[in-house]
């Protein structure tokens, strides 16, 4: 798995085990639904799609502009 990937996958995570303290990690179903919404590519090794791509670009340009707007 790259490591955009895993980085969405611990997130994805991170969110769900704040609503269910109980769950356990479980990055296969994390994987498949990624895969389900093209997100991810598991035909040969799993990597993020160009998409997850985009969308982590968007979220970290939000960051930034919210952290400028802080200044």
């Amino acid at each position: 798995m790259d490591k955009t990937l895993r980085f969405w996958v611990d997130a994805e995570y991170g969110a769900r085990k704040s609503h269910y303290p109980k769950l356990s990690k479980k990055v296969a179903r994390i994987l498949r639904e990624f895969e389900g919404c093209g997100d991810a590519n598991g035909k040969i090794t799993w990597k993020a799609s160009p998409r997850c791509l985009e969308r982590l670009a968007d979220a970290e340009r939000e960051a930034e502009d919210e952290l400028d707007d802080r200044v």
